[in-house]
């Protein structure tokens, strides 16, 4: 597990914490807690001397900072608690299958033993004879059942410490890839899903960039609480819409990504346009006075993947069309043109 403080050792750390958090301009989220968390425990020296690094140049931390700071110390800590874990899983196996080589050799060496036996008794036919080759078998036996006794012990203690580590492995790499806030993959986890299906093609995929618009007014209007509260509903939204599309992810404060496998530019446009409408009519309230903040919207840049493009070049164009979305004046879905010119 990541995180072995006893419940009173937490309830210390809340305690220093949340005065950290409140002295900086980021949001109240799970980045920032994590961040001001590891600071404050010491258990992550590099991402203290980070934060002290950063603290001197400004005395005030944005988002971000946080999310620098977060990436850099935080979710890589996981990525390398992740490497180590799989060579310590990959040393496990190699215990286990010398455990088992160990096995067949004894069994290898217990039949030679029963053949060696079996040929005594066709030969001898003497009472002494018979009485001699049982006693043998017997403690061959017995010795067996407990050489094979102990590899059993050996070989079942490594299985539920190979199912240990794995948990704990699934549990970092869930860590490392996915944002915290909202559930989504975050950028590191979307590069990885994009690196695994580059392997085969991405021809028929299409992209979307998704952008809070004018995100930074909602959050000096209402607070980051309720700009965290804006970025879940259009997580939710995205979530509901894509389904089991393709991978969905938060690339940035306000900024999502989604590559839906087997789609057309067509079908794209009116994915994009119910994603757009749907966050558009959603209401997001205050909490503490029902206060409706008004309407927010999205802006969307869409790309599909042209013959033999690669992931890069696809997601310039997107971005290209996302900021096309904004220059126009926002709440809108444009599409991409292919470097020729013809629309994608």
């Amino acid at each position: 597990m990541r995180y072995k403080e006893t419940r009173e050792q937490s309830a210390e750390l809340l305690r220093m914490v949340l005065p950290l958090m409140a002295r900086h301009s980021a949001g109240f989220h799970p980045l920032s807690y994590s961040v001001w968390y590891e600071y404050a425990a010491g258990f992550n020296p590099a991402l203290r001397a980070a934060v002290d690094a950063r603290l001197l140049q400004a005395p005030v931390l944005s988002d971000r900072d946080i999310e620098e700071l977060f990436d850099a110390h935080v979710a890589m800590r996981d990525i390398d608690s992740s490497a180590r874990m799989r060579a310590q899983i990959a040393r496990m196996i190699d215990h286990v299958d010398g455990v088992a080589v160990d096995a067949g050799h004894e069994v290898q060496h217990y039949g030679n033993e029963l053949d060696g036996y079996r040929d005594r008794l066709r030969d001898d036919s003497g009472k002494e004879s018979v009485g001699q080759v049982v006693e043998s078998l017997i403690g061959e036996t017995t010795r067996v059942r407990v050489k094979t006794g102990i590899y059993h012990e050996h070989l079942k203690k490594s299985s539920e410490e190979v199912e240990r580590l794995r948990g704990e492995l699934e549990l970092v790499q869930g860590l490392a890839l996915t944002d915290p806030m909202t559930g989504l993959l975050n950028r590191r986890g979307f590069d990885y899903q994009m690196q695994r299906i580059s392997h085969g093609s991405l021809r028929g995929c299409t992209l979307l960039i998704v952008d809070i618009d004018h995100f930074k007014a909602i959050n000096d209007a209402h607070g980051h609480l309720l700009g965290d509260k804006v970025i879940v509903a259009v997580a939710n939204v995205l979530r509901s819409c894509i389904g089991e599309r393709g991978p969905i992810a938060r690339i940035g404060g306000e900024e999502f990504a989604v590559l839906l496998s087997h789609t057309s530019s067509a079908g794209g446009v009116e994915l994009a346009e119910r994603i757009r409408a749907a966050v558009e009519h959603g209401k997001i309230r205050r909490a503490d006075t029902e206060e409706s903040i008004g309407n927010v919207t999205v802006s969307l840049g869409l790309a599909t993947c042209g013959e033999n493009e690669q992931f890069e070049a696809m997601n310039a164009r997107a971005d290209r069309a996302l900021y096309q979305s904004k220059a126009a004046g926002r709440n809108r879905v444009t599409v991409a043109e292919r470097a020729s010119g013809a629309v994608a």
